[in-house]
């Protein structure tokens, strides 16, 4: 079992860490209040998409 830690305010992180970087080597990774700003910004920019948890009945 991996144990994360958010790499600015330094909590466990239970869930998915927020994983910013540039190429392989310098990669940190956030909770997700820290990693905030970051998913904000791309968002914005429509660089990535967010899911949502629709219920959808097939008939």
């Amino acid at each position: 079992m991996r144990v994360i830690k958010c790499d600015q305010c330094k909590k466990s992180i239970k869930e998915k860490p927020v994983t910013a970087g540039v190429g392989l080597l310098s990669t940190v990774e956030l909770c997700e209040k820290c990693g905030a700003p970051i998913l904000k910004f791309l968002r914005k920019y429509k660089f990535i998409e967010t899911k949502t948890n629709s219920k959808q009945k097939y008939a």
